[in-house]
C-alpha cells in the first residue's frame, strides 16, 4: 500500500526476488517506531538532531553544515547509526549495525547526495537501511535493500568497500525518497535576525526574540539549547520566568512536540520529535 507516496514511497514489485523479505522489514520497522505517521515525526527531526549535535553551536559557534570539518562529516555516518538504534530501541547486531525483528541489518549513509553508500564485505548479501541527507535542500531519503553482489559495482576501493551500480539502485526498497526534513532555521532568517536573536540578553530573552520572528518554525531542542546557552535551558523557555512569561502579552505560544502533540496535530503543524514551534493562538484552547 502506497502510504507515503507524496514523499517518494517506492516499494518493489511483488515478483522481485527481495520482496517477501523486505516487506517483512519494513513491517517490523514500522513496528518499531510506532507506525507511519510516527516514522514521518520523527524522520523530520532524526537528521536536524543529528547534525545539529555535531555542528554545536553552543561550544563552537558554527551554525551550518558547511562549517562542519571533514572528519565530522564522516563521523556523522556514525551519529546517524547511534540514534537510529535509540529511535527505534533496537539492540546492536553480532555482525551489523542492528538489529529489526529477527534480521540484522547494516546502516549506511550519504550525505554527498546520490548514491554513495559505501558497502563493506561483511553487508554484501545482507540488509541494509539506506540514509541520504541533502542539507542544502533539507530533503532525505530512507531505503532498504539486500545488497547482493549483483546490485554493486566490480570495483572497490583501498578498504574493499564497493558501491551499488547504476542499475543496481532499482532493487531499493524506499520509504521515502524525496522526504523534507526540518531545514536548519539558522539558514531561514537574516543575518541581522541572527544577530538580534545572540544579543538580546540573557537566555530567556533570546528565546523571546527567536520564536516571536519565528512563527511556525519548528526549532530543535539542540538549537534551543544552544540559543539559551545556560544547562538547565528548559526553565529559559517555560513559564514563571522564561520566555513565555515574555511572550504571552504578544498572544504568542510556544509548543512543544512532547507536550502539546496532539494540539500541534490538531493545529495542522508540521513537526518532529522534540522539537518547539511558536504560534498564536486563535482561542484559549491553544494557549500553552
Amino acid at each position: 500500500m502506497n502510504l507515503i507516496a507524496t514523499n517518494g514511497y517506492r516499494p518493489l514489485l511483488e515478483a522481485h526476488d527481495d520482496y517477501v523479505e523486505l516487506a517483512a522489514l519494513e513491517l517490523d520497522l514500522m513496528n518499531a517506531v510506532g507506525g507511519h505517521e510516527r516514522f514521518e515525526e520523527k524522520l523530520r527531526s532524526f537528521f536536524r538532531s543529528a547534525i545539529d549535535e555535531v555542528i554545536d553551536t553552543a561550544r563552537t559557534g558554527r551554525h551550518f553544515f558547511k562549517q562542519l570539518e571533514k572528519t565530522e562529516k564522516t563521523y556523522l555516518g556514525t551519529k546517524f547509526e547511534i540514534l537510529l538504534r535509540d529511535w527505534l530501541q533496537v539492540p546492536r547486531g553480532v555482525r551489523l549495525d542492528l538489529k529489526i525483528g529477527e534480521r540484522e541489518v547494516d546502516v549506511k549513509s550519504t550525505t554527498g547526495g546520490g548514491s554513495g553508500w559505501m558497502i563493506p564485505p561483511e553487508a554484501i548479501d545482507q540488509f541494509c537501511v539506506l540514509l541520504r541527507v541533502n542539507e542544502a535542500s533539507a530533503k532525505c531519503a530512507f531505503g532498504l535493500v539486500r545488497a547482493r553482489q549483483e546490485y554493486l559495482r566490480g570495483s572497490q576501493n583501498r578498504d574493499a568497500k564497493t558501491s551499488f551500480s547504476a542499475a543496481g539502485t532499482a532493487n531499493i526498497w524506499w520509504l521515502v525518497s524525496d522526504f523534507n526534513y526540518t531545514p536548519n532555521f539558522w539558514t531561514r532568517i537574516n543575518e541581522p535576525l541572527q544577530r538580534q536573536i545572540m544579543t538580546a540578553g540573557k537566555g530567556k530573552k533570546r528565546l523571546a526574540v527567536l520564536f516571536e520572528n519565528c512563527l511556525g518554525m519548528p526549532v530543535s531542542r539542540v538549537q534551543v539549547a544552544a540559543i539559551a546557552s545556560q544547562d538547565d535551558f528548559m526553565k529559559r523557555i517555560r513559564r514563571n520566568g522564561g520566555a513565555r512569561d515574555l511572550l504571552a502579552p504578544k498572544g504568542i505560544a510556544i509548543l512543544y512536540s512532547e507536550t502539546d502533540r496532539d494540539l500541534m496535530i490538531r493545529l495542522g503543524l508540521k513537526f518532529g520529535y522534540r522539537e518547539f514551534i511558536s504560534c498564536k493562538p486563535a482561542n484559549s484552547e491553544q494557549q500553552s
